[in-house]
């Protein structure tokens, strides 16, 4: 931790542009932010935001997100690339997480995949995150080997072989280009809907019930959308237009609502009469049974007998829970089902409960083969029947309170206009550590996500709980928000604005010891090691020479020094390559 905070400050003083927190707000200029987006790093004990070096690239391009073979997304929103120096001692490794939360009655959508080529994003999972939700995802960084250490593996093999093994690597380093894309919904609704920019700012009611439409039922835009001939309409004109078409949209779904509700009900209604005319047949065979067993039986089990009153047939308890099933289905047909689904769950599990009482009831007793304690058993049995539950709510976990923290506006270099192969960056980096001469300990490292935990309130009063999702809801969340896409979108024909992708390219620099054995026993200057890999990953980065990167005149000095291949001036690196050349 002390050397961490030591490179962090050192690096603030030595570089400039110098590495800022990966801690980006979400938001559109000159509005509040709805959510937040940061890497953080965590060694089992302390938690601190990565520090990597930014800037703002591709200002004039456009990304492609290909969610099927039909839609193709196209996002025109701002892109950064990210370079990420992470540092290893010994077999000692730091823990990484992807964290996006968002404000109450805020929204938008979180992709993450790889780069493919300069301008197209593949996508491997995607969530929605709105209303206050925290997602937290793990992160694995896998090193790849060096360059030294992957020319002396292959330096044996035939040239087939060996053209092979450089066209693996080379996808290796291509697939090493970490992807990740938050698109906001509030705006692109209202392009979508055609209304005005910032009209639903302050519709919230109306945005929930449009997300609820989109995500839950897939209902076609052209429904809800203004269909208003004229342009010079008032703003507040065309809201009442779109909500008019949300709510007629909304009574079609109440009235399916409805069928289905009395469908049920009905179907559960006959279930249950047919439940308990059995059940007052097997009470009565239950007690011919009983006395028949009673007389048959030694003086032993008719003592058991005699302790088993007739009460625990279980006539009565049936009774009692038909009352009770028939007070919870006495709801009026015109009621309001806001509760659509507590109300489906709780005639799912009276039908369940009903079918594993009749399936019990169907199966054949001869009295003269049945025993008495298989009598008792089966007596039991029927006046507690196990009813389904419920499955549990995956979110029922330990109170974890969200925090939102905003970070403060830093001034950012303006865009370039040059278009960035972000798959050409890892490329760029391992030929530039190879022609340094650090080839030792310069790895580049692959990013993947692996478990995924969300904090989610219930309402607005209750405190956040902790869900893990399992791959089967990471799939379904996936499913949902390419739903959502889809439609934002019209299947691809309309480009989206208001996105940000941020593509993190990540270095691992490993020491074979930890910091104690690095310094004292094999005589090594950790900084100065972390001096050279951060500048080649600098320079790869902003696509500059990394002397022109040092802020200090006097630091320029004392590094041209130590790392003369490096630093050297153009024209010596001219000269350079032109000898190559020549010996080529």
């Amino acid at each position: 931790n002390d050397l961490d905070k030591f490179v962090k400050y050192h690096n603030a003083k030595l570089l400039c542009p110098m590495p800022q927190p990966f801690s980006y707000s979400i938001c559109q200029p000159k509005h509040y932010p709805v959510g937040l987006l940061s890497i953080e790093s965590h060694d089992g004990e302390n938690e601190c935001g990565i520090h990597s070096h930014s800037r703002e690239v591709n200002a004039t391009s456009s990304l492609k997100i290909p969610l099927s073979t039909a839609t193709v997304l196209e996002l025109t929103g701002r892109q950064y690339l990210h370079g990420y120096m992470n540092h290893r001692f010994g077999t000692s490794h730091k823990g990484h997480q992807l964290i996006a939360r968002a404000r109450q009655f805020s929204s938008f959508i979180l992709v993450i995949g790889n780069m493919t080529d300069g301008s197209t994003l593949d996508p491997k999972d995607a969530i929605i995150v709105q209303n206050k939700d925290e997602v937290i995802i793990s992160l694995l960084l896998d090193e790849l080997p060096t360059a030294k250490e992957f020319k002396d593996a292959v330096a044996s093999l035939s040239p087939e072989q060996q053209h092979f093994a450089r066209a693996y690597r080379k996808m290796q380093l291509a697939s090493s280009v970490f992807g990740i894309c938050v698109i906001q919904i509030k705006p692109q609704l209202e392009a979508l809907l055609c209304l005005p920019k910032d009209s639903l700012d302050k519709e919230m009611k109306l945005t929930q019930d449009l997300m609820e439409l989109f995500v839950e039922y897939q209902v076609p835009s052209d429904l809800m959308s203004y269909n208003g001939v004229s342009e010079n309409v008032a703003v507040d004109d065309k809201i009442s237009n779109v909500r008019s078409n949300v709510k007629s949209v909304l009574d079609v779904v109440n009235v399916e609502k409805e069928k289905q509700l009395k469908m049920e009900h009905a179907k559960t209604d006959m279930a249950m009469e047919d439940v308990f005319q059995r059940a007052a047949a097997a009470s009565t065979m239950g007690m011919r049974m009983s006395q028949v067993m009673y007389c048959k039986a030694p003086a032993a089990q008719q003592a058991m007998l005699e302790r088993s009153s007739y009460d625990r047939i279980p006539t009565a308890n049936l009774a009692k829970k038909s009352r009770k099933f028939r007070k919870k289905s006495a709801i009026a047909p015109d009621s309001n089902i806001e509760n659509f689904d507590d109300l489906m769950n709780e005639i799912q599990e009276e039908t369940e409960m009903a079918d594993e009482i009749s399936s019990a009831l169907d199966q054949p007793v001869d009295p003269l083969l049945i025993d008495a304690d298989d009598l008792l058993d089966e007596l039991h049995q029927l006046e507690a029947p196990n009813a389904l539950a419920q499955p549990a709510d995956a979110s029922s976990g330990g109170e974890n309170k969200s925090k939102i923290t905003c970070t403060k506006s830093r001034p950012t270099p303006p865009a370039s206009d040059q278009v960035v192969d972000f798959t050409r960056i890892p490329q760029i980096l391992d030929a530039a550590v190879e022609k340094s001469g650090e080839t030792n300990a310069l790895r580049s490292t692959t990013i993947k996500t692996d478990c995924w935990r969300r904090n989610r309130q219930d309402n607005l009063v209750a405190n956040s709980k902790e869900q893990l999702l399992s791959p089967e809801d990471v799939k379904k969340e996936r499913n949902k928000a390419f739903d959502l896409l889809d439609a934002l979108s019209r299947s691809g024909s309309l480009p989206i604005a208001y996105s940000d992708l941020h593509v993190v390219m990540a270095v691992t620099h490993c020491f074979d010891k930890d910091v104690m054995s690095t310094v004292v026993c094999d005589n090594i200057n950790p900084i100065e090691k972390l001096e050279c890999s951060t500048l080649l990953l600098a320079s790869a980065v902003h696509g500059v020479p990394a002397r022109e990167l040092i802020a200090d005149i006097n630091e320029l000095q004392r590094l041209e020094g130590a790392l003369p291949l490096l630093l050297q001036s153009q024209e010596n690196n001219e000269v350079a390559n032109e000898n190559e050349a020549q010996e080529e």
